[in-house]
This record gives C-alpha cells, sequence and structure tokens, in this order.
C-alpha cells in the first residue's frame, strides 16, 4: 500500500539519496548540497510516496515571494521530482502533484513554477511564458571601462549586495543569509558540474553592480559557462562580463529577459537569439494572482470580473471582454491582437528562473 505525504524529519536523507540515484553522476555534488530548500526540514514542503515506510517518489516544494515592480507575488516552486525506476508508470507523481495543488491553494500562492516541460506538466495545464534575449560571449567580444574597479565579492560586501539586489524592480525576495545560502549552493550552476563565481563593480568605494556566473570545477573541454544572476548599474555589467574571462572560461552564455531593457541596449552590438523562458508556470488561481499583482497594475489597467468565465479590461478611457483563458495567456505570453498601450504590461514580467533562487 502506498501512502503520501509530507516527508517528516527524519526522512530527508532518503529524498537526497534518491535524488542524487535519479539526477547526479560522477562528479556532480549532492542535490542535497546544491539545492538545500527542497529538503529543508524547516520548510517542510516536500512530498513523498513511501511503501513500507521506503520513499519511492519525490517531489520537493519551495515558497518563494516574487517582486514585479511594487506588487508581491506568492509563489511556489517544485523540482527535484524523481521516482525510484521500479515503480515508474504508476502514477506516483502525478498523485503528488496533485497533493500540491492542494497545499498551494490552502497557502495563498497564486502561481506555480516548474523547471521543466515534461507531459505530466503541460496536461496539468501548465505554460510556457516569459522571453528573453540569449547571448553567448567570448573573450574579447566586450571591453572593461576604466571607471570601475573590479574584484571578487569580499565578506564586508553584504550589505552593499542586498541594497543592489533590493533596488531590482523586479526580482525574488532575499535576505543577506539566503543570498549567501543560495551562492554558495550553487544549484543550477551544479548540474553543469560548475561552481559560483561572484564579480563586483566598485566605483569610489561603492558597488555599482555584481555579477555571479559558473565556472567549472572539473576539467572540462569547450563547456559553457553561465552567468546566474547579476544587479546594480546597467552600465556596469559588461565590465563585469568582459573581467570573468580572466578566469579563463571558454565561453559565457548569457540569458537576459526582455523586461531588462537597459541591459539589453548594452548588449545590443553582441549576438543574440530570443527564446522563452526556460521551464513552465501554472496560475494556479487567476484572481488571486490579480489581486496580488494589484500595484502593478493600478492605475495602468484596471480588470474585473465581467461573468463566470470572462473579465473586462479597462485603460485608457477603452475596454476590452476577454476570456479567463485568453487572460492567462495575455498575462504569461502577451497578445498583439490588443491595444499596443497594453505591450507595457503584458507579458507580466516574471523573475527569470535560473538564478540563485532556482529549483
Amino acid at each position: 500500500m502506498v501512502e503520501y505525504r509530507l516527508l517528516q524529519e527524519g526522512e530527508f536523507q532518503q529524498a537526497i539519496d534518491l535524488a542524487d540515484k535519479v539526477f547526479r553522476k560522477e562528479g556532480h555534488v549532492s542535490m542535497g548540497i546544491a539545492f538545500p530548500q527542497v529538503f529543508s526540514p524547516a520548510l517542510n514542503q516536500s512530498y513523498g510516496a513511501f511503501i513500507d515506510d521506503r520513499l519511492v517518489s519525490f517531489i520537493g516544494l519551495v515558497p518563494s515571494v516574487l517582486h514585479i515592480q511594487g506588487a508581491k507575488v506568492q509563489a511556489f516552486s517544485i523540482g527535484a521530482v524523481c521516482t525510484e525506476p521500479d515503480y515508474r508508470k504508476r502514477g506516483l507523481a502525478n498523485t503528488l502533484l496533485q497533493m500540491i495543488f492542494e497545499h498551494i491553494n490552502k497557502s495563498g500562492a497564486s502561481v506555480l513554477f516548474i523547471s521543466g516541460d515534461l507531459p505530466i506538466y503541460i496536461k496539468q495545464g501548465c505554460n510556457y511564458y516569459g522571453k528573453m534575449k540569449q547571448y553567448k560571449i567570448h573573450q574579447g567580444d566586450l571591453t572593461l571601462e576604466v571607471a570601475y574597479t573590479i574584484r571578487e565579492l569580499q565578506p564586508f560586501d553584504w550589505f552593499q549586495m542586498r541594497k543592489l539586489s533590493h533596488n531590482r524592480p523586479i526580482r525574488y525576495e532575499q535576505s543577506i543569509y539566503e543570498m549567501a545560502l543560495l551562492n554558495e549552493a550553487a544549484g543550477f550552476a551544479s548540474i553543469f558540474k560548475m561552481k559560483h563565481k561572484v564579480l563586483v563593480a566598485e566605483e569610489n568605494q561603492e558597488l555599482k553592480a555584481f555579477l555571479v556566473f559558473g565556472m567549472p570545477y572539473l576539467e572540462q573541454e569547450n563547456v559553457d559557462s553561465r552567468v546566474i544572476e547579476w544587479g546594480g548599474d546597467p552600465q556596469a555589467i559588461p565590465s563585469l562580463l568582459a573581467e570573468s574571462f580572466k578566469y579563463r572560461l571558454n565561453s559565457l552564455v548569457v540569458n537576459i529577459p526582455d523586461f531588462e531593457k537597459a541591459l539589453n541596449q548594452q548588449l545590443d552590438s553582441l549576438e543574440k537569439v530570443e527564446v522563452p523562458y526556460p521551464g513552465t508556470i501554472k496560475i494556479m488561481n487567476v484572481d488571486l494572482l490579480l489581486n496580488q499583482l494589484g500595484s502593478y497594475f493600478n492605475g495602468k489597467v484596471e480588470i474585473s470580473n465581467e461573468d463566470e468565465n470572462n473579465k473586462k479590461l479597462i485603460f485608457k478611457q477603452n475596454s476590452v471582454v476577454i476570456s479567463n483563458q485568453e487572460l492567462e495567456e495575455l498575462i504569461l505570453k502577451g497578445n498583439i491582437k490588443f491595444d499596443s498601450y497594453l505591450d507595457d504590461l503584458f507579458p507580466v514580467p516574471f523573475p527569470f528562473p535560473q538564478g540563485l533562487n532556482y529549483v
């Protein structure tokens, strides 16, 4: 008989062992090290399927708060979704997913982020979302501005790092401790057998910008390093990118969301491709999401219920009625058939998912 429930304090090592068995190969650090929030007894969010007290299927669940131009959106992310090979194709993960949906709905969160796009997620209403420009930078593509002193992050920098991080209008909520913990864990970078390096740009003894990127910790030929997170003055970021090559990087993949217009403008001369965000999202409750985005929309557009299946958008003395499904599409992907005035609001600019808070 299968028992489905939240993990208890002494069972998280089973979850780590199972996740390592499924996702990790020789040379990888343990999932327990790379994703401490997923396997946290203190948070106590993750679910498992047990047979005779043995964990055979697991879904990690992590809560977060998103800051979107003054609005605060309550969200969850799932990760480390894994099942013992002998117990696959029995619907265990799907049952756990339904329990997680119930958990999220009770919590007051409005959206769920998933790092993948497997059929199990698409069938449950998860969608692609967001737009970004992807650059692949090589040594010499960018030059270092003499105005900045570029150096590695030091232990006395955290208050200024927090200031730069919190000044970003679109971001995950992060305390100083959480920034330090997730930087050390290097979750997304660990997939590629990389650890983090943090560079800061300083001018007149004040930090102007920071850059977190992945560096291989094993000998790997022709591997792309990856930018993980950044913040501060967009004019200083190219100097940080240029300086990263002193660490003998082969190349550097940089994904910049479309809403970071100033930074994309700084990098505009480089070759790039336009791609959607990695992973998928599920809007758990569109009315709750609209409520949590209230200050983002305030004074720009009013969204109200027309009836059970439709919403009315009022903006610039105009109004349009769209279905709930069309509204979700507008929130996640934008829609060119509506008034161009809405292009500055939609798609809603969710934070880039493969940063420090990657799950």
